[in-house]
């Protein structure tokens, strides 16, 4: 059995797995315990030939799907096809370090007892690539990349004690930093309702935007964790098809999912501290979905119950200002 799956479910994006492919594989030179799980959700672009540009160089599992199954139904059957003892599930636009593979699989091989791991990234806008020879080698990247935890040092915890925003501050929303015992995901598929999953409507609810949280959060809830503080990939942003629904994404779902850690183990005050934080944002994002309603409108009534069920937090009314203090810093930064 090998160690690690690098699971990754792409769409479209043949240009971008190409990139991360290529950094796969400079990891591979070093590091041959692995296998590539790619689920193609049934692209139209050159997704296909750019694979089989890989597969005498990588060991690539591939799974094609008939048809567009969803985003978050491709994530389980990336992992579905998968074969090995731990799964590290990235985007098809992610790059890994050289050393990416190695340092993961070196501390599963150290920690025989932890299930879970979080990793550590940069994160980049995809236009600064446009200077480098394609595919990329994210090792020659010399743009400043700002870290996604702020967390200087590694860390063994318990699972619950990663839900801590100065830790992972989406709350393992962002599955590309997450290397999880592939067993225990299986066994607590059951979290997930089908009907839900299989909702058209992108993130029309917590299952179809975050289905891996759940499970995360019933699977490794008793289970020991490992925070490896060295960034280990390159994260990047501005290509998101659906970004004009971040807001959703981080002002109710992201909220949404303290409810479901708080149901597996988070502590009571924790829960009410982390909720307040993961608010900061919610009356902004409420006014830029509400500029957006001829292709938001459907979100507008979970919104509203979403409001009422949580209009005591603080945060909510203070978004406002924080976002009046944000909007300042930037002008003062770009007047500098």
């Amino acid at each position: 059995m090998k160690k690690l799956s690098i699971c990754i479910p792409t769409y479209n994006r043949s240009s971008h797995l190409n990139n991360c492919l290529n950094s796969i594989y400079l990891n591979v030179e070093i590091h041959k315990n692995i296998e590539i799980c790619v689920s193609d959700n049934n692209s139209s672009d050159d997704t296909q030939k750019i694979i089989k540009l890989y597969e005498n160089k990588l060991d690539i599992r591939l799974n094609t799907n008939r048809e567009n199954i969803g985003i978050a139904n491709n994530i389980l059957k990336a992992v579905e096809i998968s074969t090995a003892e731990f799964c590290w599930i990235i985007g098809d636009d992610d790059l890994l370090f050289d050393c990416a593979i190695d340092e993961i699989i070196g501390k599963i091989k150290e920690h025989e007892d932890v299930d879970f791991y979080y990793v550590n990234s940069k994160h980049l806008h995809h236009n600064k690539l446009d200077r480098y020879k394609k595919p990329i080698n994210p090792n020659i990247i010399t743009e400043s990349m700002p870290k996604f935890s702020n967390q200087k040092n590694d860390l063994k915890c318990n699972f619950i004690d990663l839900i801590n925003p100065s830790i992972s501050f989406d709350f393992l929303g962002g599955i590309y930093l997450s290397v999880f015992r592939r067993s225990m995901w299986i066994k607590n598929l059951f979290s997930l309702q089908e009907q839900k999953m299989n909702n058209e409507l992108l993130f029309s609810n917590f299952e179809n935007t975050f289905p891996h949280v759940k499970i995360f959060a019933y699977a490794f809830k008793k289970s020991k964790a490992f925070f490896i503080s060295k960034p280990l990939t390159i994260n990047l942003h501005g290509i998101r098809e659906w970004s004009s629904l971040y807001p959703i994404i981080r002002s109710i779902r992201l909220p949404t999912a303290l409810d479901i850690y708080f149901k597996n183990g988070l502590g009571f005050f924790n829960y009410i501290k982390y909720k307040n934080n993961s608010l900061q944002y919610f009356l902004p994002d409420v006014i830029k979905l509400a500029l957006n309603f001829k292709n938001t409108y459907p979100y507008f009534v979970e919104i509203i119950i979403f409001y009422v069920k949580n209009f005591y937090y603080p945060n909510i009314y203070l978004s406002i200002i924080y976002q009046l203090k944000r909007t300042i810093s930037k002008t003062i930064m770009k007047k500098k």
